[in-house]
């Protein structure tokens, strides 16, 4: 706390700057051809031509990136960077930290693309230090960046409207609208609304014979809201942001030996609220001051005959975050910064042994970064401290830990640029980990992972590609084995990985009516288990974690329309930590195609037609064991905007 109010202190009585010029100047920096970490970043208008609607959708066509997917709409969909877990990643909008303390999983599925000006993913570190030190304390970052609102010439406000249809019976309707009250104020808001029913058909092999059926109890509704402010004050700029979700789902469960039992349903309501604030400090410094809330409700029922009576469960969480970060260049080619974050998390339940527990984060980060015009260099160590209470029972012991990483690249001329970097991170429990009844583990530590990464990039022109190999080893994972007659959480895990990442970009017009663009990605990873050497899955690759995976994308600029595909590929994979025949999943390559054209109505008035066919090869695939995915399906989207 008494870091966050010398950063108040050191913002009084400096001179005005230019913060648009250090916007523009702080996303060159991020995205500069001599990047120390690997990083992957796309666009607003390479997110408005794929096929992709939502969060997860997109994700998956970066490569060092694995989705889970559950199914559907309403199925949970979680993203892991080279496959460290879905709780190792740090999902950051607009600058501020999302994290779920139960669980340790955000959920894409709720996140559209409607707003978002773009994405970029960075690995084993940040190029930018100018972040919140929660933002270093992941394997990686998924940043998504909303832009504030553009007005043409000489207008002050903007609406528009949204409707979209596709298969399985899926409605979506919204609406938008934008406004500039003040010179130097403006706004933005939405509201949509998503309907499905979800009932997608998949195929069952049994020998020679398949049997085709209906995904059952896959419905959602769910209303989503935004609202964002943006200004700019005398001494820097202001960002406010109000979100609201509210949706009501069923979970179709798992389909074992042929038969679904559709038994269980969940209600979301969240609300998330924001302000960040960024503006220059004495000394030629720069300051980002933040603070966030966040409560989410969910009841969970299931009418499963195997319960002697019905489960109907509700979980409250809140959580209040607070974020401060100091940047100063005392010499042109150095800077350095310093980071706090200060975390409270409460959660309440109604499941019978539920504690209470609330938790108290903290984390601090000292940051220094030497750029010279051929060289980079950043170094940072972050301190994490947790401590938890409860008045209904006992807690888990405080915790303490250091967490150093280092990173450099070097230009050797305008084509060829190496890197290089080392990272440890730490992956907290969370709350089911610690108390969940019967399988949670008070005396359970961090996992521990070091990240170790070695590239090449190489650009000329239009073109460019990337080669990284990494080298990777966790400790002290966090897994369930069984103690006697029940499951418990255990430190017991230890997983190594070595495997490498390949990029291809290419942009231009080879034809003067065609402009195209190409990306093309290929990961390996063998993640193998090295915890017991008398285990039969020893030496085994990790559960859910293909060696091979690859993705490509196309887009074509045509006179009448723009085109896309995209494929998402991912070799065999096994659902358990043996590897043996009976958990073999097959893999599986998803292709998708998009169509789109806009109108123009007079100057203002644009109206936007896509079409989306996704997985037009019609496969019948799994992401996780037991959890078909849709077949072939369409979806046409009409948009209008003034």
């Amino acid at each position: 706390m008494h870091f966050l109010a010398l950063l108040a202190v050191l913002s009084l009585n400096v001179p005005q700057q230019d913060t648009l010029a250090a916007a523009r100047s702080t996303a060159a920096r991020e995205l500069s051809f001599n990047s120390a970490v690997p990083v992957l970043y796309m666009g607003k208008e390479q997110l408005q031509n794929t096929p992709a609607q939502s969060l997860s959708e997109a994700l998956r066509g970066f490569s060092a990136l694995s989705i889970k997917d559950y199914g559907g709409l309403g199925g949970l969909k979680t993203v892991s960077i080279r496959n460290f877990g879905a709780q190792h990643s740090c999902l950051v909008l607009d600058g501020i930290c999302l994290s779920d303390a139960m669980n340790g999983q955000v959920d894409l599925g709720r996140y559209s693309l409607d707003d978002i000006a773009s994405i970029k993913v960075e690995i084993a570190g940040s190029n930018d230090i100018f972040c919140s030190a929660r933002q270093l304390s992941g394997v990686g970052a998924v940043s998504i960046n909303v832009a504030p609102p553009v007005f043409e010439e000489n207008r002050n406000f903007g609406a528009g409207a949204l409707l979209s249809a596709g298969s399985f019976g899926t409605l979506k309707s919204g609406l938008e609208f934008k406004c500039r009250p003040f010179p130097k104020w403006s706004a933005s808001g939405s509201l949509s609304y998503l309907s499905s029913e979800g009932n997608y058909p998949f195929s069952i092999r049994n020998g020679t014979q398949t049997q085709e059926q209906l995904r059952l109890n896959s419905d959602i509704s769910a209303l989503n809201a935004q609202l964002r402010v943006f200004g700019t004050l005398p001494r820097g700029s202001l960002r406010l942001c109000g979100t609201w979700y509210d949706s009501s789902r069923g979970l179709p469960g798992s389909v074992i030996l042929y038969t679904q039992h559709p038994s269980e349903r969940l209600w979301d309501k969240d609300l998330f609220l924001s302000a960040l604030y960024e503006g220059p400090a004495r000394l030629n410094g720069q300051m980002r001051l933040s603070a966030s809330w966040t409560s989410k409700w969910n009841r969970y029922t299931n009418s499963d005959p195997r319960y002697a009576t019905p489960l109907d469960d509700y979980y409250l969480q809140n959580e209040a975050a607070f974020s401060g970060v100091l940047l100063y260049h005392p010499w042109s080619i150095f800077s350095f910064s310093i980071a706090e974050d200060i975390i409270c998390n409460a959660l309440e339940s109604n499941i019978p042994n539920c504690i209470w527990p609330w938790r108290l984060l903290s984390y601090s980060a000292v940051s220094a970064k030497l750029q010279t015009s051929s060289l980079s260099l950043t170094a940072s160590v972050l301190a994490s401290l947790m401590y938890e209470m409860s008045d209904r029972g006992e807690a888990a012991d405080p915790f303490a830990g250091l967490s150093p990483s280092l990173s450099l690249s070097y230009a050797i001329n305008d084509n060829f640029s190496l890197r290089a970097s080392s990272k440890q991170s730490l992956r907290l429990p969370t709350f089911n980990d610690l108390y969940y009844p019967r399988t949670g583990n008070r005396d359970l530590a961090p996992e521990r992972a070091w990240q170790n990464n070695l590239g090449l990039s190489w650009s000329a022109g239009n073109i460019g590609a990337s080669a990284d190999v990494f080298y990777n080893l966790v400790k002290d994972k966090i897994v369930a084995v069984p103690t006697m007659f029940i499951w418990s959480m255990r430190n017991v895990g230890k997983v190594q990985m070595l495997g490498c990442d390949l990029a291809l970009h290419w942009q231009g017009r080879p034809l003067e009516w065609l402009g195209l663009r190409a990306d093309i990605n290929y990961s390996f990873n063998r993640a193998v288990d090295l915890t017991d050497p008398s285990a039969k899955n020893y030496g085994h690759q990790i559960a859910y974690t293909p060696r091979h995976s690859a993705g490509a994308g196309l887009q074509f600029e045509l006179p009448f329309c723009r085109l896309s595909y995209s494929l998402s590929a991912v070799g065999e994979r096994y659902s358990l930590a043996q590897n043996t025949p009976a958990y073999r999943m097959d893999p599986y390559a998803d292709h998708s195609l998009s169509i789109s054209r806009e109108f123009s109505f007079g100057r203002f008035c644009r109206l936007q037609l896509s079409a989306d066919a996704l997985n037009i090869t019609n496969i019948n695939y799994e992401i996780i064991q037991y959890y078909p995915m849709p077949a072939r399906n369409y979806r046409l989207t009409i948009k209008l905007s003034y």
